[in-house]
């Protein structure tokens, strides 16, 4: 996971469209004109455990670090989990240059539902795990498990995947699972922390695009959406580049009765993570939903960055509210008018 980082004011913000309002009706015939109620939008139901699970199995590779056997078994069941939930899969390799010079085999993982649909939406999460845990008091060259802090996200997306491999979706859909996010520069030991030694996945895919001219009417990043006692405010550079979709979502998780966990308030801190990447290069309006405690001296979970980090902290209780709110925004968002 990332550091936090203040962001000036000054960064661009992109133009969002808004969508066509309603045609009046233009014919001059005003009578007869019946209003028929739209039929409810069936949304089938998360499952906070079989989420549970999926986070579990990723656990059990143990550390998913770039250039380990771990993630490279990881890499591969996740394809074959997509591929079985009837997903067009691209496995995205490349080798990068890692933050210290090291180089690093990358695999970014697209699933994709719908392909042809012109009508898109973007989730995404980030898969690799942190090679140290430089927040824990022990054991600080050792990586560490990532249960919130990589496989969280992962689990609730692969959920979604096969909700919508047996109930299916009338748009496209575009899981992305980004590696190296992980793995950055922070300011400790003399090292200058640096944004651009973070996200090196989300930053390679937003320069080299899965399909050439892809297009998402909007994105959804997860990042620490699983651990018990989770808050997710309104981060900051959600705000300033997609705020009308972050609306979208945390008035749905109101609807569904989880404003314990999507609190309304803004919050002040701007978070250096692959939504912002996506937002700059790829100009895809992007929001993160993250876990930011309300005391702004703790930056994320106490067990951030440590090896805490496991199966104690996660809750199928969070992971169903979150999953929750996204099947309700996705398949709510299918069904709007004409597009």
């Amino acid at each position: 996971m990332k550091a936090i980082q203040l962001i000036s004011l000054s960064i661009l913000l992109l133009g969002l469209v808004a969508c066509d309002p309603d045609k009046p009706n233009t014919n001059g015939n005003h009578t007869n004109t019946t209003t028929v109620p739209s039929e409810p939008v069936k949304v089938p139901a998360f499952d906070g455990k079989s989420a549970y699970d999926f986070v579990q199995k990723q656990v059990d590779f143990g550390p998913r670090v770039p250039n380990t056997e771990p993630h490279k078994k990881c890499a591969a069941w996740l394809q074959e989990q997509f591929q079985g939930f009837g997903a067009e899969v691209i496995m995205q390799n490349a080798m990068i240059d890692g933050p210290k010079g090291d180089k690093i085999n990358m695999t970014n993982i697209i699933a994709s539902y719908n392909p042809a649909h012109t009508h898109r939406v973007l989730l995404c999460a980030h898969w690799d795990t942190r090679s140290v845990a430089d927040e824990d008091t022990v054991r600080q060259d050792e990586p560490i498990l990532g249960a919130d802090d990589g496989g969280s996200g992962v689990g609730v997306l692969l959920e979604i995947a096969r909700l919508i491999s047996t109930n299916p979706i009338d748009m496209g859909i575009d899981i992305v699972l980004f590696d190296v996010e992980d793995q950055g520069i922070r300011q400790t030991k003399g090292l200058v922390a640096k944004r651009e030694t973070w996200c090196l996945g989300s930053q390679y895919w937003a320069n080299h695009l899965h399909k050439e001219g892809y297009k998402a009417k909007f994105g959804i990043l997860l990042d620490m959406v699983g651990s018990t006692g989770a808050r997710f405010p309104k981060e900051g550079i959600s705000i300033k580049f997609a705020a009308r979709y972050v609306d979208q979502v945390w008035n749905e998780a109101l609807n569904l009765g989880y404003s314990d966990l999507f609190v309304q308030g803004k919050d002040n801190r701007q978070i250096t993570d692959d939504h912002f990447f996506v937002n700059q290069i790829a100009k895809i309006p992007t929001l993160d939903i993250i876990n930011l405690p309300e005391n702004t001296n703790q930056a994320f979970g106490h067990y951030w960055h440590t090896h805490q980090d496991n199966m104690s902290v996660i809750s199928p209780h969070t992971l169903h509210a979150v999953g929750s709110v996204l099947t309700n925004v996705i398949y709510k968002e299918a069904a709007k008018h004409d597009r």
